[in-house]
Order: structure tokens, then sequence, then C-alpha cells
């Protein structure tokens, strides 16, 4: 089996081992194939919720994933946002994802009803540009203001009412849309409600998965 180096750029800052791990640790049991390392962008305590904390994370990650490309196989951006996917995609010669456009081909690949959950007003723009009048609807789960949040007793029971929500509405796949989702390990708390769950983090695993394997192979 071939394997290949993968970071993981994460876009909050965290001094927390459990949190920074969280992704890494969740790769790393999904993906034998991914020789895994985590690092944080400075800086951004509450991480990338709104454009402003989006246009403030952009330079930080580009900076770190141009110091970091000559060690690696592939970086993952653990973002639902995908900040600078697109311009490092184009800059760098080994593979970049995110966990945006990942989720949104992969909740595509398999349903026609699809409901977001985010922490946004607004779903990320890759979600609306690749699903377009799939999407049932989006919600953002009530009292949320940032990752943070989704992490409490409370934030939890929010991200259930929101999934019940889109099901009512008629969704047959819930999607996420944050990374922070993974952190709340929301996906385990869902498996009841009997719909497709695309974990964010398990979506750009696997698409890094696929274009180390187009690279490399």
């Amino acid at each position: 089996m071939n394997r290949y180096k993968v970071g993981i750029i994460r876009v909050l800052t965290t001094a927390d081992e459990n949190v920074l791990l969280a992704h890494q640790e969740k790769l790393g049991a999904m993906f034998p194939q991914f020789e895994l390392e985590t690092r944080c962008i400075h800086d951004q305590y509450e991480g990338i919720h709104d454009d402003e904390t989006h246009n403030i994370a952009v330079p930080k990650i580009v900076k770190l994933a141009q110091e970091w490309e000559k060690d690696l196989d592939g970086i993952i951006i653990s973002c639902a946002g995908d900040p600078a996917v697109d311009v490092l995609s184009r800059q760098l010669h080994i593979p970049v994802v995110g966990g945006g456009k990942s989720t949104a081909v992969l909740s595509l690949a398999g349903s026609n009803k699809v409901g977001i959950i985010g922490i946004e007003d607004v779903p990320p723009k890759k979600y609306t540009e690749i699903l377009k009048d799939k999407i049932i609807s989006y919600e953002k789960p009530r009292g949320i203001v940032s990752t943070n949040d989704l992490q409490t007793e409370e934030g939890k029971q929010e991200i259930i009412n929101s999934a019940l929500r889109l099901i009512e509405l008629g969704a047959d796949t819930i999607a996420f849309a944050c990374t922070g989702l993974t952190t709340a390990n929301a996906k385990s708390f869902l498996k009841h409600l009997n719909v497709r769950i695309l974990d964010a983090v398990e979506s750009e695993g696997i698409m890094m998965l696929a274009e180390c394997i187009i690279r490399y192979q």
C-alpha cells in the first residue's frame, strides 16, 4: 500500500491537543494510507465564521502552506469554507483540498435533496455553486456564533434540532458545512436519523486520497 504524507491545516487556533488533533484522529482512523501532521494558523481563536474572519485567515493559510509544501504529498485545509484552496491549488505542486467542495461533490453524487448545516448566515459558496437546486434548505443552529459553540451540550442539541427541521422539509442527505461539527462528533449523534450524513472532514479525506492516487500512482 502506498503511503502519502499529508498536512492538515486547522483554521482554529488552539493549544488544546484534543481539539487540535481531532480531525487528524478522524482521518487517521479512516485512511491508513496517510501519514498525517496537523498545524494551526495563529491568532484565530474563533476560527472562521464570517467573511471578515475568512479574509483574515487566508494570508495565514497561504504562508503556512507555502512553507510546508516541500515536506508533503498533499495539504488538507480543514475548513468547509475552502479558504485559500483555489489560490494554493494554482501555486503549489501538490494537491490541496478543503472540506467544502469535497462535501458538496459527494453530496451531489448520492442525493437530489440535500440539507446543509453550518455556522455562517449562508452556506459556503462551493455548496451553492455545486448543489444548486438540490439544496432543500440551510440551517445555522440557533445560538451558534463560532465553532466553539458547537462543542457545548446546548450546541449539540441545536445541531440535532437543525437536522430534524431539514428532514421535515424533505432532506435525505445532511451535509456538514463546518468542520467544527466533526470536532463536536456530530455524525455520531445524528446517525439514528436514518439519512445520509456527509461529514466535511471525512469528505476532504476521501478527496485527498483520490487526488494522491491520481497524482502519484
